[in-house]
């Protein structure tokens, strides 16, 4: 078990799984070196790489087949009934529409950690500053029974939203983990992308308010995919 700090203002300390171990990292803290093995090869789902029928890609940074997202490092979304460290983390990655959309889908690389119920919330929020603000209406949802973390690539969480989701072209929008009521005792992790490219993402633990991690601070962002429609 690792814990590497750097004081903070702010004292915040950005939580995530590596490989079979736990560790905590502050924004400036490059993340260790992964240890899981990849299993790759009996866990490719090509089919996962497609969008829905009639749908395309709006945002996302998934890699090749066989190698979408490193499924060795991933931040914990975690409810603070968990059993490993209790305590909640929420991760948001930000994206923008080049156009107006209709969300219909969003994948992304959750993981179970071993405790707990087997699931975790996937929602797309507005933007308030820069920050995650508040979930759209119809874009909250529980997908659930999860790899194992430490099985490999490349099995993904789908979040369907049925009715779909509007957005609006050119407006900065997030995806974001979490967990709610029925998740709260749970903890997961959501999988870096696959060439552990530094990106902006946020997150937040017992809703103690969202902190941003810019690329330029050297830290690997989520994978994810948002699909839908645009006119």
């Amino acid at each position: 078990m690792k814990t590497l700090t750097r004081v903070l203002a702010c004292s915040a300390v950005l939580t995530l799984a590596v490989g079979t171990m736990f560790a905590q990292n502050s924004r400036a803290i490059r993340p260790s070196m992964a240890t899981a093995p990849h299993n790759s090869s009996s866990q490719v789902r090509h089919q996962e790489l497609k969008p829905p029928v009639n749908c395309k890609k709006i945002a996302g940074n998934f890699g090749a087949s066989g190698d979408l997202y490193d499924a060795t490092n991933g931040y914990f979304v975690s409810g603070i009934n968990n059993g490993f460290n209790a305590q909640k983390q929420d991760i948001a990655v930000p994206f923008t529409p080049k156009a107006n959309s209709t969300i219909i889908q969003a994948k992304l690389p959750l993981q179970y950690y071993g405790f707990g119920f087997n699931g975790a919330v996937v929602a797309i929020y507005s933007d308030a500053s820069g920050l995650p603000g508040s979930a759209l209406t119809g874009a909250t949802r529980v997908p659930q029974n999860f790899q194992n973390f430490g099985n490999g690539c490349c099995d993904l969480a789908v979040a369907w939203f049925k009715n779909g989701v509007q957005l609006t072209g050119g407006t900065q929008y997030w995806l974001v983990g979490t967990t709610n009521t029925k998740t709260m005792d749970s903890i997961n992790t959501w999988d870096f992308s696959w060439n552990d490219a530094p990106a902006n993402f946020a997150f937040q633990q017992d809703d103690g308010g969202w902190i941003l991690i810019t690329q330029s601070e050297g830290v690997a962002g989520p994978a994810y995919g948002v699909y839908g429609t645009t006119p």
